[in-house]
């Protein structure tokens, strides 16, 4: 495939990476075969127990979810359940399964599946991330505690089996929520239900997956190479129309690119950096997709260090208008990027546009700061090497912070450095990036128990508005209720909100059907073609 002279260019120093890899044109026997890059390896193919981005990517190849969320609304839809209906209790939800689901042993997928992955979920020595989804569904919480067998075997009251294709779950108390966290996969009770919980995460069945019922079943995993998998003639959404794909592990987005250029790759999905978007868009041969993502950045503000002035809410405040997020998302983010100004993301159906922070002024800062009595102070802002966007955000809170007499002292660390630094607090601020929900609680993050509150975050009125907004089912009062509890928290500073970035995408320009998903880049690669490839299938 011949590309244009920008890949002549740029392959001069790079030509050895060429030769990283499965390189395509080996297929000669099957030209619908599609090649994705990968910034890493998966850790495990199971998301039942996955802990990383990778490798929840790279399972969704592998796995179909009970439910989906639609890529436009993010309205619950169905995927392996048909159906599913909230009863008059409000507290019971009836769950239908497709008809002629199977295994990819030719063993039929039924409810005892369904059921059997909810006890492995809620059994005590559930080893993955799941459980707190499930703590809802009545009984969950005593089963756990029980452990009456080291297998996910025995009964949960509020789980029950109607027929092989009709499950109940009933809730403990109305939780609004709960449909948006059923997007997790079956596992085949005849393959583990012998298998004790404690070992289930270590299981090959689990991390090879030997047996499946995703889009694509797995053909080779070399760890430090490529996933290979091949479509599954059963899948029960259609078989896909492109019969293998090459999921291949290229950590340097440089060496993606000339890859693509090279056409020995056919999409660059999400990673494809801004000031590469109008070289590649200008190749006739390549085109640029973008989309909307629940991910957000911000600045962490570490308050939990004794005398920190952070500890005073007037100084936070005085942070948070130092940057103009307008300008960062012009200027370093090229517009493919909105500004923040809340936990409350664009996806989000209670989201505000009309909601921002007034912007402040250096003058209004220094105001605060002299207050709150620390004219003068500094402070160790945390970033990950190798993040240019994170580097020139760092690079101007500095020149704005030193303006209002606050001393900045920016740390670029690897990877595993940064981490660690964030684990141990060895910080005063810290440039990330988050991931929401699809639905708009704001528990998880904001909530003084809630799991993924690593700040510390804790205001008693939010913590009762959160509670009532989960037990409400009428989407304009969650609406409101949400709302409400953005403004409180974005008043108490514990963050610095900076954008939303969107998703950017380099395909080949023969790769037709693909719309990534705001949650899932594979949720519906089953309808992905190559134009212009014959059909291997």
């Amino acid at each position: 495939m011949r590309r244009s002279m920008v890949f002549v260019l740029m392959i001069i120093g790079f030509s050895f990476l060429l030769l990283n890899g499965c390189q395509k044109g080996q297929e000669e026997t099957n030209l619908q075969v599609l090649h994705v890059a990968a910034p890493a390896s998966p850790i495990t193919l199971n998301p039942l127990f996955a802990r990383d981005a990778g490798s929840l990517e790279a399972a969704a190849l592998l796995h179909p979810q009970l439910l989906g969320t639609n890529p436009d609304t993010l309205e619950v839809e169905p995927r392996l359940f048909a159906s599913f209906e909230l009863q008059a209790d409000n507290l019971t939800y009836l769950f239908r399964l497709q008809e002629g689901l199977l295994w990819s042993d030719g063993t039929p997928l039924t409810a005892d599946d369904v059921a059997f992955t909810l006890l492995l979920i809620s059994h005590g020595d559930y080893t993955g991330w799941l459980y707190p989804l499930l703590r809802f569904v009545d009984g969950a919480e005593e089963y756990r505690n029980k452990r009456l067998s080291p297998y996910a075997q025995g009964e949960i009251s509020g789980i029950r089996v109607i027929d092989e294709h009709t499950i109940a779950i009933r809730l403990k108390q109305l939780h609004a929520p709960f449909l948006s966290y059923l997007t997790f996969p079956p596992l085949p009770a005849h393959k583990l239900q012998n298998v004790k919980v404690a070992e289930m995460e270590g299981h090959p069945s689990l991390r090879n997956v030997l047996v499946g019922a995703g889009p694509y079943l797995l053909a080779a995993w070399k760890p430090d190479e490529y996933l290979h998998v091949r479509a599954n003639p059963d899948y029960h959404l259609g078989k896909p129309k492109i019969a293998e794909i090459y999921y291949r592990f290229i950590p340097n987005i440089e060496a993606q690119v000339i890859e693509l250029l090279a056409g020995k790759l056919d999409l660059l999905p999400t990673a494809v950096k801004v000031e590469d978007v109008e070289m590649l868009a200008a190749d006739r041969q390549i085109s640029i997709h973008k989309n909307e993502r629940l991910v957000y950045d911000y600045i962490a503000i570490n308050q939990k260090e004794e005398g920190s002035p952070l500890k005073d809410k007037r100084v936070r405040q005085a942070l948070a208008m130092l940057l103009d997020k307008d300008e960062l998302v012009t200027n370093l983010l090229l517009g493919n990027a909105e500004v923040l100004h809340g936990p409350l993301l664009p996806l989000h159906f209670a989201f505000d546009r009309e909601f921002s922070q007034e912007k402040g002024s250096l003058p209004a800062a220094r105001q605060l700061l002299l207050q709150a009595g620390h004219p003068q102070f500094q402070l160790k802002l945390i970033f990950n090497s190798g993040n240019i966007i994170r580097e020139n955000v760092a690079l101007l809170f500095k020149e704005q912070a030193a303006q209002v007499g606050i001393d900045v002292q920016i740390h670029a660390l690897e990877w595993e450095a940064f981490l660690a630094a964030l684990t141990n607090g060895d910080y005063d601020l810290a440039i990330l990036g988050r991931s929401a929900d699809a639905d708009p609680d704001l528990s998880f993050h904001w909530h003084s128990q809630g799991a993924g509150n690593r700040t510390g975050y804790a205001n008693e009125k939010v913590d009762r508005l959160l509670e009532e907004g989960v037990a409400v089912l009428d989407k304009e009062r969650r609406s409101e209720l949400y709302r409400q509890i953005q403004e409180l928290i974005v008043a108490d500073a514990p963050i610095i909100w900076l954008y939303t970035r969107q998703a950017i995408h380099a395909a080949s320009a023969d790769l037709q059907g693909f719309a990534a998903h705001p949650e899932s880049l594979f949720y519906n690669v089953h309808l992905w073609s190559l134009a212009g490839r014959e059909d291997g299938l």
